[in-house]
């Protein structure tokens, strides 16, 4: 029996679909919204694990289509609250086992888990690469990723330094080729 597998966004999937080249590429073209694309994938995982436990209970109490007290005391926005703290929490110390087991396809979101642990690896991995450059490398690396996050185009930068737009794009690809042979 194979288990389905869920991406939680086209970046995900994309990731996942592609060679191990592909991957260092897709890190290092989205080197500076990489963990954000993670913590999106980590709160998408949290989300369909919460709306799972939902439809979980509701079924385990016979699913009559309307809210059903399950206590003398209620208080569903604190019930939330601390449904959220525990999961941040077994998120944080990565033993979600306890939550995974209160839905209904634990497997689905076992795998989900491991595809965001890898993605965590990869990335990681290539932030030591590139910590390893010479400093003229990691310099002209950190450059090109400041200007990414500033949306400044080659074509800008090359005027700004007074170089070609070649040797500019040059520089960055030497370098990317560089961290690519050292994985």
């Amino acid at each position: 029996m194979t288990t389905e597998v869920i991406f939680q966004n086209g970046f995900q999937e994309k990731y996942f679909r592609s060679d191990s080249k592909g991957k260092i590429e897709m890190i290092l073209e989205n080197y500076i919204t990489f963990q954000h694309q993670l913590s999106g994938i980590e709160n998408g995982i949290k989300m369909d694990i919460k709306y799972d436990q939902d439809i979980k209970a509701r079924n385990e109490r016979g699913n009559l289509g309307l809210r059903v007290q399950t206590s003398c005391v209620s208080d569903p926005t604190a019930k939330e609250a601390i449904r959220n703290i525990e999961l941040d929490r077994a998120f944080e110390e990565n033993d979600l086992e306890m939550e995974l087991e209160r839905t209904g396809t634990p497997e689905v979101y076992r795998n989900q888990l491991m595809m965001l642990d890898s993605m965590r690896d990869d990335y990681h991995i290539i932030q030591i690469v590139i910590s390893t450059l010479s400093s003229k490398d990691s310099n002209s690396l950190n450059d090109y990723f400041a200007y990414q996050r500033q949306n400044i185009s080659f074509v800008d930068v090359a005027d700004k330094k007074d170089m070609p737009v070649g040797s500019v794009y040059q520089k960055y690809w030497r370098v990317k080729c560089k961290v690519k042979k050292a994985l």
